[in-house]
């Protein structure tokens, strides 16, 4: 019953000040135990009775003030290891996600207390802004959130972006500017948040890692400006998002009816921002975007920068090759070191009845092919590996599935080696997307990278490399890559894959080949993952 007469409500967060002192009580140096705790808050107060509707909003924004920094550092320690199968950060997770999901119902209750006939709220223009605005980042957190496990973004979700947003039209507030937290110096308003969350979905997620996802986010949040928002269709707005409606964004159909809930949106405008920092990123390594947070790499960064490029255009990439489904296994291994010395070997150490044994097939450069000069790695045979049950496969990439306790180790981007069923050579691809169902099966799709790699032996030509390259290279090391043959199986055009952190460009090789030995000069990098770099380079000789 409402307490009249300025009567306390039976809470413990009875009052302001009452909030302000438990909060501090709260330990600086667990932030585990102290969301945990403004998570319980969370939930209890947004029912509870006796509180007048601004006093409850009050100490709903305080609330999720106190709880951000803790967020921060959790998420920080999650993203530090983010596996599917790993019990800890499982646990980790699901706290982070009580607290997102808390504080969106804390709002949807402090939205739900305004008048929903029509009138406009008697409260200033930015303070109803700012609960939107808080709302929509923290169903946009829960998302996130659930996108870097991989499942089904809830329809709970688009049902609060859709209620906040109608309430946000409503209050014609949907571009009131103000500042999301205190501290923050980059105004916002709903419609960017809305567009922010929008965006992030659409940006192919599932073929991201889990710090690639909060990277994007980040970008998403700074180029939201450059989004547009419109209640018809356009070339540069070619997504729908239905408010009155629990579904996800996706590509509008020319054919369909408009509907006055309607809202398409585009990211056309924020192309040429992006094409700029990738430019600045690639033309001048010394030069970080900080930005998008500090903890990130530069290269990491980029990487993230050229696959929001690729889906942010006007024809995002689509699958187009013909798949087909099968049932089989396929023997797995990862990690950059298995790899190397599962694949085939190309050096001087073969030896010749080796190479007498083999057909006399070459590569376009005079190195003899895998079948020619390959060794296969009899050191390989304890290093672990695990049997995926295949389940379609194209040119380019075949799909798995896994059960149990199998890819205790996957996330994206991950290189692996992958040897079909009856099949004598290893493969190399990399973990591009996954699915947890809801019968939590995990669904990988890999990527081929190539089906005739070749591992090899480098030794720097340290007179011939460039200053700024010796940090990544010891002149009297040598080095295992991977050579990536072209769509024609050849060398002569080849990438390379690195361990990570020697990847100098324009550092200059010898490649160890025998008779066959070969001068090469890096050129730029392609990609990268936790435990390797695909780079380009040029033969010299």
């Amino acid at each position: 019953m409402f307490k009249l007469f300025g009567e306390k409500p039976d809470h413990p967060l009875y009052d302001l000040d009452e909030t302000r002192r438990l909060l501090d009580e709260l330990p600086l140096d667990d932030a585990k135990k102290s969301l945990e705790e403004i998570t319980f808050w969370l939930e209890s107060i947004k029912d509870a009775a006796g509180f007048a509707p601004q006093l409850r909003t009050d100490i709903i924004l305080l609330l999720d003030e106190a709880g951000q920094p803790h967020l921060t550092e959790l998420l920080r320690l999650y993203l530090s290891a983010p596996h599917l199968r790993d019990f800890q950060g499982l646990h980790l997770w699901r706290g982070i996600y009580a607290f997102a999901q808390a504080l969106s119902a804390a709002y949807a209750a402090c939205i739900g207390a305004y008048p929903n006939n029509g009138k406009k709220s008697g409260d200033p223009k930015e303070r109803i802004a700012l609960v939107c605005v808080r709302q929509l980042r923290a169903v946009a957190e829960r998302m996130n959130l659930e996108l870097m496990r991989y499942i089904e973004v809830d329809p709970s979700v688009w049902q609060l972006l859709c209620a906040c947003y109608r309430f946000a039209e409503a209050q014609q507030c949907t571009d009131s500017m103000v500042f999301a937290y205190p501290g923050h110096v980059v105004h916002t308003n709903p419609q960017r948040e809305l567009l922010r969350a929008l965006v992030l979905y659409i940006s192919s997620p599932d073929t991201l890692a889990p710090d690639q996802i909060e990277v994007s986010y980040r970008i998403a949040g700074r180029m939201s400006s450059f989004f547009d928002l419109k209640t018809t269709a356009d070339a540069g707005s070619p997504y729908v998002f239905d408010l009155a409606t629990d579904t996800p964004p996706h590509r509008a159909d020319n054919a369909a009816t408009t509907t006055p809930t309607m809202r398409f949106f585009g990211t056309a405008r924020a192309l040429p921002g992006l094409h700029n920092i990738i430019g600045q990123n690639e033309n001048d390594p010394a030069w970080q975007e900080r930005r998008f947070g500090n903890e990130f790499t530069p290269a990491g960064k980029l990487t993230v920068l050229k696959h929001l490029l690729r889906y942010w255009a006007a024809e995002p990439p689509h699958r187009h090759l013909e798949r087909r489904n099968l049932n089989a296994s396929i023997e797995v291994a990862h990690g950059f070191q298995n790899i190397s010395r599962l694949v085939t070997h190309i050096s001087g150490g073969v030896q010749p009845e080796q190479q007498a044994a083999a057909p006399q097939a070459q590569d376009g450069l005079g190195l003899a092919s895998e079948a020619t000069a390959a060794v296969a790695a009899a050191a390989t045979a304890n290093n672990a590996t695990e049997v995926w049950h295949l389940s379609d496969m194209s040119a380019a990439d075949i799909g798995a599935t896994l059960t149990g306790s199998l890819g205790a180790w996957i996330k994206i981007g991950d290189l692996c080696a992958l040897k079909p069923q009856n099949g004598q050579l290893w493969w190399v691809g990399v973990i591009q997307r996954l699915h947890t169902d809801a019968d939590g099966k995990v669904h990988v799709g890999i990527e081929l990278l190539a089906k005739k790699p070749a591992a090899v032996r480098l030794h720097v030509l340290a007179a011939e490399t460039p200053p700024s390259a010796k940090d990544a290279a010891d002149a009297h090391d040598y080095q295992t890559v991977i050579l990536l043959p072209d769509e024609h199986n050849s060398y002569l055009h080849a990438t390379m894959l690195m361990e990570p952190g020697r990847f100098a460009a324009n550092a200059r090789y010898r490649a160890m080949m025998g008779d066959n030995s070969r001068e090469l000069k890096l050129g730029g990098l392609i990609a990268e993952g936790e435990d390797y770099e695909q780079v380009g380079f040029e033969w010299l000789l």
